[in-house]
C-alpha cells in the first residue's frame, strides 16, 4: 500500500509504504535499484513509518502529513526543519485536524487535501482552505474513485495520479477527468513499485 508520495525537482518520485520507501526514476521509467529503503536514518528527522499523506510546495519544501502532525522537510538541506513535527490545526487554516488520506500540488496554485470520501482545496496563496470545503469526491472528480484514495502525484505530462490498495488511476487535469481504460494494476505497470 503506497501512503504518500512526493515529486522532487531532481526528476525522481518518492513513494512510502510502511516503514519503507522508493525512489522512482521518472525518464527511466522505474523504481531505481537498491530499493526500497527504510525511512529512518534515509530522511533525517522524518517519522520512520506510516506517514499519511505527503505534498510538494514551490517553496523548496515537502510537508509530511501522520495523525494530527505535519513536517516541513527542506529539499535543499535534505532533512525536517527545526522545531517540527507540528500540529495540523492551527497551522492549515480550514483543514482537517487529523487523519489526510492524500494530498497534492496542482499546477493552479491549488493543493488538494483527500479524506475518506471527502476533499478539500487548500489555496497556497492565501495559505487556507477555499470557502465552501470539504465537498464529496464524487461529482467532483470525474472516474476518480469515490473514497479511500490512498496517495496521488502530479507528473510533468499534465497527469495526476492517485493510489488505491493495488491499483492507480490516471487523472487528465486538463480535461478534469481520469483516463479511459482505469483503474489498472500498479504491479507490471509501475516497475519496482509494490502492487
Amino acid at each position: 500500500m503506497l501512503s504518500a508520495s512526493v515529486f522532487w525537482n531532481n526528476g525522481k518520485a518518492y513513494f512510502f509504504d510502511l516503514a519503507s520507501y522508493y525512489r522512482y526514476d521518472v525518464a527511466g521509467d522505474k523504481v531505481d535499484p537498491g530499493y526500497p529503503k527504510p525511512i529512518s536514518p534515509n530522511w533525517p528527522g522524518l517519522w520512520p513509518d506510516e506517514i499519511d499523506a505527503a505534498v510538494v510546495w514551490n517553496n523548496g519544501k515537502a510537508y509530511f502529513f501522520k495523525g494530527s502532525q505535519y513536517m516541513r522537510y527542506d529539499i535543499a538541506a535534505d532533512k525536517v526543519d527545526a522545531g517540527y513535527p507540528k500540529s495540523i490545526s492551527p497551522s492549515w487554516p480550514g483543514l482537517w485536524s487529523k487523519e489526510i488520506d492524500a494530498s497534492v500540488l496542482w499546477n493552479n496554485g491549488k493543493a488538494y487535501f483527500f479524506k475518506g470520501d471527502q476533499y478539500m482545496r487548500y489555496d497556497i496563496a492565501t495559505d487556507k482552505v477555499d470557502t465552501g470545503y470539504p465537498k464529496l469526491i464524487a461529482g467532483n472528480w470525474p472516474g476518480l474513485w469515490p473514497d479511500g484514495i490512498e496517495s496521488a502525484i502530479v507528473w510533468n505530462n499534465g497527469k495526476a495520479y492517485f493510489f488505491k490498495g493495488s491499483q492507480y488511476m490516471r487523472y487528465d487535469i486538463a480535461a478534469d477527468k481520469v483516463d479511459a481504460g482505469y483503474p489498472k494494476p500498479i504491479k507490471g505497470n509501475w516497475p519496482g513499485l509494490p502492487g
